[in-house]
């Protein structure tokens, strides 16, 4: 899965693990607007045991990662660079 969040994307991707007992999410972020596009975020990595997760409460937890580390990042920006906010 795919979204886009103030001029970055993130793809989401998850899978069972090798045994088959846990969920591997991992999502990037990359620039997909001119400011944005030279911006290097860490993308998120997480594994969650899939007795106690549900795959939807486990990719949602991934996505809120992806959009605060992306929110992190323009408020460590200068304020004459910052673009209005999305209100979602």
């Amino acid at each position: 899965m795919a979204f886009n969040h103030r001029g970055f994307r993130v793809t989401v991707d998850m899978a069972p693990d090798a045994t088959g007992t846990q969920w591997h999410c991992e999502a990037t972020i990359e620039g997909i607007e001119e400011r944005t596009r030279q911006a290097h975020i860490p993308g998120v990595d997480v594994t969650f045991p899939k007795l106690k997760m549900d795959v939807l409460m486990a990719m949602s937890i991934v996505e809120r990662n992806a959009v605060t580390s992306i929110d992190d990042w323009y408020s460590a920006q200068p304020s004459a660079d910052r673009p209005p906010r999305e209100l979602h």
